[in-house]
C-alpha cells in the first residue's frame, strides 16, 4: 500500500494567487464539465472555477474527500488510477499529480507522467488541460503532451510554495483525432518540450493572459471506482473476527501502573508542597 501512503502525504495544493492568474486564461461556456483527478481539499479547483460548470474530483484521502464535497464538488474517494470514465467526455482537466516515483516489479515511472497517461483520453478534443508539475518533469510528459496536444504553453509559478517545488503550469488544448502531428514535427515539439525541463528563462506565470483558453460545451460524467472500497473496508476491519486475534498479539493493553518504582523518586521528579508550622 505504499502509493496510497505516499499519495495521502505528497499533497502540494497550488497556491490561492497563482489559481487566480489561470482562471484568467479561461473561458467558459454556460454548460461544462470539469474533473481534478487529485482534488485533495478542493480549494485549489473551487477557486479555478467559482461555481461554474458541473464540478468532479477524484481523491485518495478520506479526510480531504470531504473538505472538497464541503466546496460543493462532487468527489469519488478512491486511487485515480483505479477509476473509469468515458473518453472524451470532460470539458477542462486541471492536473496536479502525485510528486513521486512509481514503485513496482517493472520499470518504475514518474507519477506525473502515469497519472497524465490515465487521465487525458477523458478530455473531449478541443477539452483544455491545465497541468502543475514540477518543471524537471516535463521531460517523462514531452511526448504525450506533444502528440496529443496543440496550443502548449508553459510558464514558471513564482508563489514561495511554487518555488520550492519547481512548479511550472502547462496550458494545452487536446487535438482532433485528424489533427496529429507527422514525426518530424511531433519529434520536433517533443524536443522542444524536453528542453524546458532544464531551462533557466520559462516566462513566469503573468496576470495579464497572453491568450484565452475557450472551452467547449458537455454535460455530466461517470466516475467508476474499479479499486478497492476504501471506506467500506474501514469500517468493517474493527469488527472483524482476523483483527480481532491480530489485535491480541500485536496491540499492546495500556496498563495502570500501581508497582513501585525501580529507582527512588527524589527531587526531579516529585515537589513536595509547604507544610505550615504551627
Amino acid at each position: 500500500m505504499r502509493f496510497q501512503e505516499q499519495a495521502k502525504l505528497g499533497f502540494f495544493p497550488l497556491p490561492p494567487s497563482e489559481t487566480v492568474r489561470l482562471k484568467r486564461w479561461l473561458s467558459l461556456p454556460e454548460r461544462f464539465s470539469a474533473l481534478d483527478p487529485c482534488v485533495g481539499d478542493g480549494a485549489a479547483f473551487a477557486t479555478l472555477l467559482q461555481s461554474s460548470g458541473l464540478r468532479f474530483g477524484i481523491e485518495i484521502d478520506a479526510h480531504r474527500s470531504a473538505q472538497a464535497r464541503a466546496l460543493g464538488i462532487e468527489v469519488l474517494h478512491a486511487n485515480t488510477l483505479d477509476v473509469r470514465c468515458d473518453a472524451e467526455s470532460v470539458s477542462l482537466m486541471y492536473l496536479n499529480p502525485p510528486y513521486d516515483w512509481e514503485y513496482g516489479h517493472g520499470e518504475n515511472e514518474r507519477l506525473e507522467s502515469i497519472f497524465l497517461q490515465h487521465s487525458y483520453r477523458w478530455l473531449k478534443c478541443e477539452g483544455v488541460l491545465v497541468l502543475v508539475i514540477p518543471q524537471p518533469r516535463i521531460q517523462p510528459c514531452a511526448r504525450l503532451l506533444a502528440e496529443h496536444f496543440r496550443d502548449i504553453r508553459v510558464y514558471r509559478l513564482t508563489s514561495v510554495e511554487s518555488v520550492r517545488f519547481k512548479q511550472v503550469a502547462i496550458l494545452a488544448v487536446r487535438r482532433k483525432r485528424h489533427d496529429r502531428l507527422r514525426d518530424p514535427a511531433l519529434n520536433a515539439m517533443t524536443r522542444y518540450l524536453e528542453r524546458l525541463a532544464l531551462q533557466d528563462d520559462i516566462p513566469e506565470l503573468e496576470d495579464t493572459p497572453e491568450a484565452t483558453y475557450r472551452l467547449p460545451s458537455s454535460g455530466p460524467i461517470l466516475l467508476t471506482n474499479t479499486g478497492l472500497p476504501f471506506d467500506q473496508i474501514e469500517d468493517v476491519l474493527l469488527q472483524s473476527a482476523a483483527y480481532r486475534q491480530a489485535a491480541r498479539v500485536l496491540i499492546r493493553e495500556q496498563r495502570d501502573v500501581g508497582e513501585r518504582p525501580l529507582t527512588p523518586l527524589h527531587g526531579g521528579h516529585v515537589h513536595e508542597s509547604p507544610v505550615k508550622k504551627p
